[in-house]
């Protein structure tokens, strides 16, 4: 198999570099994109997970470094590539050229500075309820969408951000909604909560 990445798998690093690393797979989709982000994932380019039903896309340090290698984004044979990518790899060669002059990578230049756990958890909050939002979202999901994050440390921010009402955090009614829910509560002295919500 070859090293060598193909237009279109260097045309989604570039893309998730571009939305600071990560994405739902949605944000992102093309015609291809299964067999790209496969073959991106065993190169250890990209971690794949399951958020509620869709796929999230992170870029590891590997794709982060890999960013920094000048590369193409132009399809290879006869067929001429179309203005916009044309455009684009201009872009790019220019890009890597004043990257170079100033002795980093332009992967250094995309990455996004530090991003505080509120801010994660307000971005995860509206990738899965929409925005504007169309219903709350379960602590579960929430969990599965930041699941790098240890759970006593999400829970202290969270609680956190509910005493700064910056947040809503509510239980469920249902005992059978209960019940499914109750390993993913979050759990504060006698109370339970099960359910985020955060207003534009």
């Amino acid at each position: 198999m070859s090293s060598e990445k193909t237009p279109n798998q260097q045309l989604l690093l570039l893309h998730l570099g571009l939305l600071g690393g990560r994405a739902l797979q949605r944000e992102v989709e093309y015609k291809k994109i299964a067999k790209d982000r496969k073959a991106l994932e065993r190169r250890g380019f990209l971690a794949v997970a399951k958020q509620g039903h869709f796929l999230s896309l992170k870029l590891e340090e590997d794709g982060w470094d890999e960013l920094t290698r000048p590369a193409s984004v132009l399809p290879k044979g006869k067929k001429k590539p179309s203005r916009e990518r044309t455009i684009l790899q201009l872009l790019l060669n220019a890009l890597h050229g004043d990257a170079s002059r100033r002795s980093v990578g332009i992967g250094e230049i995309l990455r996004p500075g530090p991003t505080s756990l509120q801010q994660r958890i307000r971005r995860a909050f509206f990738e899965i309820a929409g925005n504007p939002p169309r219903d709350s979202v379960r602590l579960s999901a929430l969990r599965a969408s930041l699941y790098d994050v240890p759970r006593q440390q999400l829970d202290e921010v969270l609680l956190a951000m509910r005493s700064a009402r910056e947040i809503n955090l509510m239980n469920l009614d249902n005992p059978p909604d209960i019940k499914a829910e109750e390993p993913s509560a979050l759990r504060d002295g006698n109370r339970h909560y099960h359910v985020l919500w955060i207003e534009r």
